[in-house]
């Protein structure tokens, strides 16, 4: 279960999402073969036949503890993006939750191998006077790219003095400063 998202004044949400899911194909396929396996030769020896649940149970115990526990790791893990910041929680037994704001953020990167680009997965990389920030693998890492940069725009822009501002030396009330 995720913590409460607290938003600071004048911080609206713009999307969160929960990275794919990585490994879990495998030991899903590795269990639903097991069984098979064992149900199979459960109808050709007699023996096994009787104690066929239990052999279900021993085989099937490992691969099922495996996907349960790389599936509440997936589940556990969120990307936030408001229009102030970014923020990456996750964690099963120890926590871990790393921010940045949006006005530390200079460049955005989206990576992706060819497969990545077949399955339409990615990295989203935040670059900041700090250091990289990894958001992922999500879907669609470009769509994600283009809308933190987007937000970062309207931040920016509202929050910030145009071009005219900062080289005008006017005064306000239309009086004029000692340039003109």
């Amino acid at each position: 279960m995720s913590r409460r998202l607290r938003l600071e004044n004048g911080e609206a949400l713009v999307i969160s999402v929960t990275p794919v899911a990585q490994g879990l194909v495998a030991p899903a396929a590795l269990l639903i073969l097991l069984e098979a396996v064992v149900m199979w030769v459960a109808t050709k020896w007699t023996l096994l036949h009787h104690y066929e649940a239990l052999a279900l149970l021993a085989v099937g115990i490992l691969p099922a503890l495996v996907v349960a526990g790389r599936s509440w790791r997936w589940r556990s893990h969120k990307i936030t993006l408001t229009t102030q910041r970014v923020l990456v929680d996750g964690g099963v037994l120890g926590r871990y939750s790393t921010q940045v704001n949006l006005g530390d953020v200079f460049a955005t990167h989206a990576t992706q191998t060819f497969v990545e680009r077949l399955r339409r997965r990615g990295v989203v990389l935040l670059e900041t006077h700090s250091g990289t920030v990894m958001l992922g693998p999500v879907r669609h890492p470009a769509a994600l790219r283009r809308l933190v940069d987007r937000t970062r725009r309207e931040g920016t822009t509202s929050a910030s003095q145009s071009w005219d501002e900062w080289f005008n030396d006017s005064a306000p009330d239309g009086q004029h400063g000692p340039l003109e």
